[in-house]
């Protein structure tokens, strides 16, 4: 059988066979020092293990009477785990609902219900007492199944490694029905059901086949450009459909890849530095976070001051950008210079910042700057920009050899795929569109909603995008987000945002002023860039509710809109702000699992404050 004929989980058993006691999984535990060390060894897990683990736990749900097409929950961070209990269960021929680790019970308990889910998965005290408070308006949960923490004394609580061992002990009663669900397994089974992450309104599941998934990691291993033995470094929730169908489960389709796991979405930054990763999958929010540091912590990491580390990367533009990515071919002395600039300078940036190993990022989730993705290019990292859906997974994207900065590149590309292809195109109003075999069956429990969104075959996407003659899509904006001013100008308010965040001060921006006159914004402010400059200010306090109420650091956001506005149509800019004594947070219902701004949430609670802004008529 051929690999784009199987599952994911007859591919991963194919690659166990394979690779056997070579390396699979770098992981963490918890008060290991230094991280991912035991005894002064690198903690390391072989595809035999995993594959004995992934058996052990598809042998334990068929114990508690999991079965095919059972919908069986995962609520984790990105962990061994995950992986291990979402194959166990594709093994057998369940079905992975996936929740977000971040969301609050109650957010949770709706997926649960809505999937009809048995048994979920949660990997810390928090959300397993929250799940036990909520067990009595589940009536379907069996067993909620601890990762990493006691079950504690509640009977419906048992944990990961009680599972295992109920498979291990069941082993000669189940082994053998394991291997025939793992072989009966069919690409159109459904596999997973993924979450839209709430910006319109309650989230929906995306339901997956496998055939989705064995797509998606068979074209895109095609394009990516890894090299056997390379690190990936694991951090994204695998609840979203980015991490979950281009991460682990595309470096196990290959089977020369190790997979590390971040300690926590906390401590990315220092985790780099531990594992040294060759690459890894991001949205924009960790590169605006590195963009930043780099550009404030400069002196310390390259020996530059702002004006030379300005210079260098004009320099480097010239080599890394305008030469490979436009055909513009740079002179004998630019590159003379772009080397030592390279070897002395930006080596260093990538060495304290990254690790030092990184060949190249891929960029996804929501939009990234333009100029951001241009300083990643500049010091030697390529970044890789995609697009794609809850509902979609990859539907465009840029490969190596074609490039376009600026935007998310072509329809995504079918390598080595036997069957119907991806197909993303506009309508006539600029809506992308998307038909292939990446495409979700339907919204789960919500006819109306899929038939609104699927309509002939083609999935609506409720994005705005232009195609250029060279076939690369450019999004512009969200339809439903688009302002119309009283002017009747059009404007797409992420582009401004993105904008704003571009500035180390800046955390999040979100644009307003649908039927008005001119633009205004709410603005919140990094914590530790804020930290910085009022010592720079000399402003005494550091509380941030009384720092953003300072008039220094409100006249230094005032040059940033005004500096960012010189790059603005005249209808586009920000003529008034205010600024946030507080930052948009996940836990305040701000922001989505995947760090979107829930716009309509944020005009809801301060459109008062937004609408003061304005001259009264």
């Amino acid at each position: 059988m051929r690999d784009t004929d199987k599952t994911i989980a007859q591919i991963f058993w194919s690659r166990v066979e394979e690779n056997g006691d070579d390396t699979l999984f770098i992981y963490h535990v918890e008060n290991d020092f230094p991280p991912y060390t035991h005894k002064g060894k690198k903690r390391l897990m072989s595809w035999n293990e995993v594959g004995k683990k992934v058996k052990n736990t598809g042998m334990g749900l068929m114990a508690l009477g999991a079965g095919k097409g059972d919908r069986i929950s995962i609520m984790s961070s990105t962990r061994p785990e995950w992986i291990i209990a979402d194959l166990g269960l594709l093994s057998i021929g369940g079905e992975t609902g996936s929740i977000y680790p971040n969301n609050l019970p109650g957010q949770a308990q709706y997926i649960i219900n809505d999937l009809d889910s048995r048994f979920v998965f949660v990997d810390d005290y928090e959300k397993r007492d929250g799940l036990v408070g909520l067990k009595n308006k589940s009536p379907q949960l069996e067993k909620i199944i601890t990762v990493g923490c006691d079950p504690g004394d509640d009977p419906i609580c048992m944990s990961f490694e009680e599972l295992m061992k109920l498979g291990e002990d069941n082993k000669e009663k189940y082994s053998r029905a394991f291997d025939d669900a793992v072989a009966a397994g069919n690409l159109s089974d459904i596999a997973s059901y993924i979450y839209t992450s709430g910006t319109t309104g309650i989230p929906k599941g995306a339901v997956h086949r496998h055939e989705a998934i064995t797509y998606t990691v068979c074209t895109g291993a095609a394009w990516f450009p890894i090299e056997p033995g390379y690190t990936d470094l694991s951090f994204l929730p695998m609840a979203h459909v980015f991490e979950q169908f281009a991460g682990p489960f595309l470096d196990i389709y290959r089977g020369d890849v190790k997979i590390a796991f971040a300690r926590d979405m906390d401590t990315v930054a220092n985790d780099f530095l531990f594992i040294k990763p060759d690459f890894t999958r991001t949205a924009p929010r960790l590169f605006e976070k590195i963009y930043s540091k780099v550009w404030s912590k400069i002196d310390i990491l390259a020996d530059y001051a702002d004006d030379e580390f300005a210079k260098a990367l004009d320099i480097a533009k010239k080599v890394t950008v305008a030469g490979p990515l436009e055909g513009v071919e740079p002179d004998t002395d630019t590159l003379r210079k772009f080397r030592e600039i390279n070897e002395h300078h930006f080596s260093e940036i990538r060495e304290l910042v990254l690790g030092g190993n990184m060949k190249f990022f891929v960029a996804g989730g929501a939009p990234l700057s333009k100029e951001i993705n241009e300083f990643f290019w500049c010091i030697g990292i390529p970044v890789y920009e995609l697009y794609g859906m809850t509902e979609t997974g990859g539907a465009t994207t840029n490969v190596p050899g074609h490039v376009k900065l600026g935007t998310v590149g072509r329809s995504w590309p079918s390598f080595d795929w036997p069957g119907e292809h991806t197909r993303t195109d506009v309508t006539d109003e600029g809506e992308i569109i998307m038909k292939g075999p990446n495409v979700m069956v339907e919204y789960l429990n919500k006819p109306e909603e899929t038939s609104e969104s699927i309509r002939d075959g083609w999935m609506h996407s409720g994005d705005v995008a232009v195609i250029d003659d060279d076939g690369f899509f450019k999004i512009t904006d969200r339809i439903k987000d688009i302002i119309i001013t009283a002017g009747g100008k059009n404007v797409a308010p992420v582009k401004i945002e993105s904008m704003l965040k571009e500035e180390p001060l800046i955390s999040q921006a979100v644009v307003y002023g649908d039927q008005k006159k001119f633009l205004t914004a709410l603005i919140t402010l990094d914590d530790d860039e804020l930290e910085e400059q009022a010592k720079d200010l000399k402003i005494k306090t550091r509380r941030y509710r009384e720092l953003v109420k300072h008039p220094l650091i409100r006249e230094k956001v005032k040059e940033i809109v005004t500096e960012k506005n010189g790059k603005l149509a005249k209808y586009e800019t920000i003529k008034n702000f205010m600024i946030l004594d507080r930052d948009l947070t996940i836990e305040d219902g701000y922001l989505t699992p995947t760090m979107k701004v829930k716009r309509k949430k944020v005009y809801q609670v301060y459109g008062d404050q937004l609408d003061g802004l304005y001259p009264r008529e």
